[in-house]
């Protein structure tokens, strides 16, 4: 919603609920500086916003990922393979089908991967889901396959909606995301998700009244943004290795 909008909604609100407000405190016989007024009138649609980060930042304090081991690695520093659950970006056809690009490519891991790393294709199967490019670094091996399913030792799971719990009335909602070994089958880590919801009946109001609703189909445009450590941990687990999201 154009701000050309809201901004007039919003004195006129803040107009009227100076005027309520006033009259509401003559009514009870107390006073306030009319500053206070002021700022509790422009607080008050925003106030579980306030009040959901003020929460955040205590469970911050808590929230870190948790490391129980680190990726094995052989004797030459280099991690066996790595899925595309754990990779950033797609490798393109065109690099594949261009061997100096596609060695240029494998360059920046041949001394951190020892078998292969996987990231997502620009190819869909029939099902219109997209394919894992499989790059490997063996000699023997092919130089690449496109695969369904992801053949790596290390791998990501994103676990949505582990624990929805509250604190002081706001929901929270946490999931995590694990970092799986699949050769072991164990997992090694995992870094939690959290965000605290804001009041609906405020989020109605915002919405309803002020329009403070965003061009993405109806979104609020006023939220509280989630703790999210996955990152943290992917860069403790594996700092040298460019790509990994």
């Amino acid at each position: 919603m154009s701000g050309l909008i809201i901004f007039p909604i919003f004195i006129v609100y803040v107009g009227v609920g100076v005027l309520i407000l006033n009259f509401i405190l003559k009514l009870f016989k107390k006073q306030i500086a009319k500053v206070w007024i002021i700022l509790i009138v422009v607080v008050f649609p925003f106030w579980d916003v306030i009040a959901g980060y003020g929460i955040l930042g205590i469970i911050k304090l808590t929230a870190k990922p948790t490391i129980y081991e680190y990726p094995q690695r052989d004797e030459d520093g280099r991690i066996e393979s790595v899925g595309e659950s754990l990779t950033r970006g797609f490798v393109s056809t065109e690099t594949l089908s261009d061997s100096q690009r596609l060695n240029n490519f494998k360059k920046k891991f041949n001394n951190k991967i020892s078998d292969f790393i996987e990231f997502n294709s620009d190819v869909y199967d029939e099902d219109n889901k997209r394919l894992i490019v499989k790059i490997n670094f063996k000699q023997n091996d092919k130089p690449y396959e496109i695969i369904e399913q992801s053949q790596a030792r290390y791998i990501g799971k994103f676990i949505t909606d582990v624990e929805d719990t509250t604190f002081l009335g706001f929901g929270i909602d946490k999931s995590i995301v694990e970092i799986h070994d699949t050769k072991e089958n164990k997992i090694i880590a995992i870094a939690p998700t959290i965000g605290v919801s804001t009041n609906l009946y405020m989020e109605w109001v915002r919405q309803k009244i002020f329009f403070l609703v965003s061009s993405g189909g109806g979104r609020a445009m006023i939220y509280i943004d989630s703790i999210v450590t996955a990152q943290e941990l992917r860069k403790e687990l594996f700092t040298d290795i460019k790509g990994i999201r």
